[in-house]
């Protein structure tokens, strides 16, 4: 069984190919919903909560490779020998990883706003501190937002910024830590060149923190990989334009099928 909690959106067809989605720290992968309907003619699309967030329940030792292998454990006990994975932020960190570990399982994979690492152990023991003091996300949301929402995008009459952020404001502080210590750990800085899975690299055009320039500099590490940016968007595009993401990640892993065939 799975360490980690998920939920299919489509399960009519159970022969139809798998796409796992997983999503940004401090969030529910529910934040994938307006994406995943999109792309849910087409695939069982699965969507995979981070350790202690949303349905998931905390675990001893959180690693991003940890993660890693439970997203294995869904597609297993789904009964998929191949499958593909989109993630955004520390899941795109997931996503670079399986295509390390598992380049067999996979058709292909899609990393959003994410990195090779993440600014190393000082940054997050930072963060850490922060929250530990705090006793509380909530506090944290207004500057949160800020990094994770292009200009404007909260004034729009819509719900899914402010129920993504009111996710983050109610999720478990330590299941929060546990993931900012395997973001600490985390790096593949030396390796992102070894993969040899299609990768689709996507990026928003206002993120801070994983810029589009940082995010082609990772493309142009994997051979063969594509790069895209979404317009008027910040770390949070799935959220932002889910129909433009939806559209990039499907056209991709039509193409990842092909080359696999």
């Amino acid at each position: 069984m799975s360490a980690l909690a998920y939920s299919v959106v489509n399960d009519a067809d159970p022969t139809a190919p798998l796409l796992i989605l997983g999503p940004s720290l401090g969030t529910h992968a529910s934040q994938w919903a307006g994406a995943a309907y999109f792309l849910a003619d087409d695939y069982r699309v699965v969507l995979a909560d981070l350790p202690g967030h949303g349905r998931g329940k905390r675990l001893d030792d959180v690693s991003v490779e940890r993660i890693a292998q439970g997203i294995l454990e869904i597609a297993d006990e789904l009964g998929a020998e191949t499958f593909s994975f989109a993630g955004i932020s520390i899941s795109g960190a997931v996503a670079l990883t399986l295509a390390l570990r598992a380049p067999e399982r996979l058709v292909g994979v899609g990393a959003l706003c994410t990195g090779a690492s993440f600014g190393g152990p000082e940054r997050w023991n930072e963060r850490i501190e922060n929250v530990r003091a705090l006793g509380s996300l909530r506090p944290t949301v207004p500057e949160t937002a800020d990094r994770w929402f292009a200009a404007g995008f909260l004034d729009e009459d819509q719900a899914a910024g402010a129920i993504v952020l009111e996710q983050l404001a109610e999720t478990d502080p330590e299941a929060y830590i546990d993931c900012c210590r395997a973001l600490a750990d985390y790096d593949l800085t030396g390796e992102v060149a070894d993969i040899s899975v299609p990768v689709l690299f996507l990026a928003g055009s206002q993120d801070m923190g994983n810029t589009p320039e940082s995010m082609r500099e990772l493309s142009a590490q994997v051979e063969g990989s594509e790069f895209t940016v979404v317009p008027d968007s910040a770390h949070l595009p799935i959220v932002e334009h889910p129909e433009i993401v939806a559209e990039a990640l499907a056209a991709f892993l039509s193409r990842a099928a092909q080359k696999r065939r």
